[in-house]
């Protein structure tokens, strides 16, 4: 499922699983939940070795879609959280990376020092409310920087004004009062005396702006990265248009172990279809290009969601989106529309596969029901997405306890497809949940991955080459969200991101 903005970690694990592989599950049964017959065995076991945690919350990376390629290093492409429009306005003082809250309620401050090379007319702060809006107030403080941190703050202030009816995650700014601009010069801006659920982001990364220093602190100590700020030197610019989730890419040579740095890679269209989210990549390769299959929704509920598609010669982009009739420009269209009821999550979380020269699109339909539908398309058409053919619902989840999507891939050793999904998602019941096809259009339930797996874990991927094959004589791995606090709850928005290498053995 989509997430939106939003460190438990659990012990690695070893599993023998029979997605490609048919044991039965700890408790004695085959399936779990869920009334559908079980598939016989098959021919080969997969074990899940011990893993290790990639991204640690933070915020969080989920649902990856992960290929290995011909000379077996990885592209992986993840859900990361949002950010906002404002870069193409003003001057932000972040990285568009991992961000977290901090509660300014109590005693708590929070506070960035910046320089301007001009004269400005605010600087500006993402804040959130913990799904609060307008109840809660701040007070923000702007400074003349002087020395340090306990100097700046002793003298008088430049500005001091307070936020009121904030709004989960908008931003709020500090102005002059009467329309003038602050001279260019560098600043100390604190924020604190928050009410109850009142806070700011902090982003781990400091935009390195040359020239310019900078820095942020918590509670006066000087902390690394700096909070979620922009500075407007126009006083038409606006810092509203914020958007949940984007797609993050990362590449690896050695397994997983190092990962190049993060970056963002597809982000929405302002103004289109998709502005409130790009979230769930899905992604496979056809022909010359990839196609990277992703979730968004016109409605700021979170519901009624839509799938989209984008495609690329590069892993990395720049990405063309799905326009309706061809590739390119500024209007975005679904490749697949929801069509039921408008309070209900509605289509995405897209999965594919290439096989004799048909592209299999899986998707995530849930209206009344969770299932996962499956339509087709010649896959070496690039106008593929104006030739798709629905062919029904593939899976069934309805039975099964907070079950999410599924990751969808064909297994050549086998001749069959292997679908896997989590369920009791995101709670410490959590498991995996293995289904398989032969002809990729009727699935069966098949077995639980066994074992003792992360507790809370949610939003799984598993491995496959660009056309979405497991081939079992070359390394492959999973990748899911997880974690649980203390109380044994999951922290929204809060989550690791495990990877596991798998075993493929022969019977």
């Amino acid at each position: 499922m989509r997430h939106h903005w939003g460190l438990f970690v659990v012990p690695m694990f070893l599993a023998a699983i029979s997605a490609c592989g048919g044991k039965e599950d700890s408790s004695g049964t085959s399936g779990g939940e869920g009334g559908q017959d079980v598939e016989k065995p098959l021919d080969y076991t997969i074990t899940a070795q011990s893993g290790w945690t990639i991204y640690k919350a933070g915020t969080y990376r989920y649902g990856p879609s992960i290929i290995i390629n011909e000379d077996g290093s990885i592209d992986a492409w993840f859900a990361a959280t949002g950010s906002t429009f404002v870069q193409d306005l003003g001057e932000s003082l972040y990285i568009d990376s991992s961000t977290t809250p901090f509660n300014l309620s109590g005693a708590n401050s929070a506070g960035q020092m910046f320089t301007a090379d001009r004269d400005f007319y605010s600087v500006a702060f993402c804040c959130p409310t913990w799904s609060t809006n307008g109840t809660e107030h701040a007070t923000a403080t702007l400074y003349k920087w002087d020395t340090d941190y306990a100097t700046t703050v002793a003298s008088d202030p430049v500005r001091s004004l307070s936020f009121l009816n904030m709004k989960d995650n908008d931003w709020d700014e500090i102005r002059s009062g009467d329309g003038s601009r602050f001279p260019a010069g560098t600043y100390l801006a604190v924020l604190s005396g928050g009410s109850e659920k009142a806070g700011v982001w902090i982003a781990e990364k400091a935009a390195a702006i040359q020239g310019k220093p900078s820095a942020a602190f918590q509670n006066g100590n000087r902390v690394s990265g700096a909070l979620m700020a922009v500075v407007n030197y126009d006083s038409k610019e606006t810092v509203s248009g914020i958007y949940w989730d984007q797609v993050s890419y990362q590449h690896s040579s050695d397994g997983g172990k190092t990962w190049t740095e993060e970056e963002m890679v597809l982000k929405p269209t302002k103004g289109s279809r998709d502005e409130l989210s790009c979230c769930d990549p899905g992604v496979v390769k056809a022909g010359e290009y990839y196609y990277l299959g992703y979730t968004s929704t016109e409605n700021a509920a979170g519901v009624d969601n839509h799938l989209y598609m984008a495609r690329s010669k590069f892993p990395r982009g720049p990405w063309e989106k799905w326009n309706g009739s061809g590739w390119g420009g500024d209007k975005v269209e679904p490749v697949v529309t929801y069509t039921g009821s408008n309070t209900n999550w509605g289509a995405g979380e897209p999965s594919m596969v290439v096989l004799d020269g048909t592209l299999y699109l899986y998707y995530s339909w849930n209206d009344n029901g969770t299932t996962t539908r499956v339509a087709t398309a010649p896959a070496d058409d690039p106008m593929w997405p104006q030739k798709l053919s629905l062919k029904g619902t593939a899976i069934n989840k309805s039975d099964i306890t907070a079950a999410d999507h599924c990751d969808v891939k064909y297994c050549d050793a086998l001749k069959k497809f292997i679908a896997i999904h989590t369920a009791s998602r995101m709670t410490s019941s959590s498991y995996i949940q293995v289904w398989v096809s032969g002809d990729g259009i009727n699935f069966t339930k098949h077995s639980r991955l066994a074992g003792s797996l992360g507790a809370g874990l949610h939003n799984i991927g598993i491995s496959g080459d660009p056309q979405g094959h497991i081939d079992v004589e070359k390394q492959q791995y999973i990748g899911y969200a997880y974690g649980l606090d203390s109380q044994g709850n999951s922290t929204w928005g809060q989550w690791n991101t495990m990877w596991n290498p798998l075993k493929f053995t022969k019977k």
